[in-house]
């Protein structure tokens, strides 16, 4: 069985893989096996060129064909903000929470609440070479306030226009058919006879 490791240290984000990936031969490892590995600093401008880095410096760095992705939420009003900043939107050592509550208070005054998730995903060898890239994205409305306790990151304030509900009440089967990672991962997996 091949494996293939996800540069993620993230365990909803290594479940939603796993889920999306099940139907491949591959046994799906995490960055957990190579703690002793810093983390690359992210430079990109774009979630394409943050995600291509991650995936040839883990390639590199584990030896074993590596996917890496990077992702955030773009609000419109924010001129495409937090964007590649989603994860520190609220600081280097911000977690989800803060993150969450830092977007809520910048957007408090904005009545315009037009969003989307974005997801970059780059496959590496580990001679460097990248594989193959795609994207995906989710469309919806920011809300004012938290909804539901399913996912992480932003999902419990963003309200998805093709479910019809919040992220954060969606279940991961719900999530699966819509998100942002989801759809790169299903152009990833009509791809896979590229990733050898």
């Amino acid at each position: 069985m091949k494996e293939i490791v996800i540069a993620t240290t993230n365990d909803g984000k290594l479940k939603e893989f796993k889920e999306l990936l099940k139907k491949h031969d591959v046994d799906i490892l995490s960055l957990h096996g190579w703690s002793d590995i810093p983390a690359p600093e992210e430079t990109g401008k774009t979630f394409a060129a943050n995600a291509r880095q991650k995936a040839i410096y883990y390639a590199r760095k584990t030896g074993k064909i590596c996917i890496a992705d990077d992702s955030g939420l773009e609000v419109q009003t924010l001129n495409g903000a937090p964007g590649v900043h989603s994860a520190r939107y609220a600081g280097e050592e911000a977690d989800d929470e803060a993150n969450n509550k830092h977007l809520l208070h910048v957007m408090k005054f904005h009545m315009k609440r037009t969003c989307r998730f974005r997801c970059a995903l780059a496959v590496a060898h580990p001679s460097g070479k990248v594989l193959l890239e795609t994207e995906g994205t989710c469309d919806g409305m920011l809300l004012h306030d938290k909804l539901g306790n399913e996912g992480f990151g932003y999902d419990p304030l963003f309200w998805s226009t093709e479910l019809h509900k919040g992220l954060g009440e969606a279940s991961m089967e719900e999530k699966n058919q819509v998100s942002h990672r989801a759809k790169a991962i299903k152009k990833l997996c009509e791809s896979w006879d590229k990733i050898k």
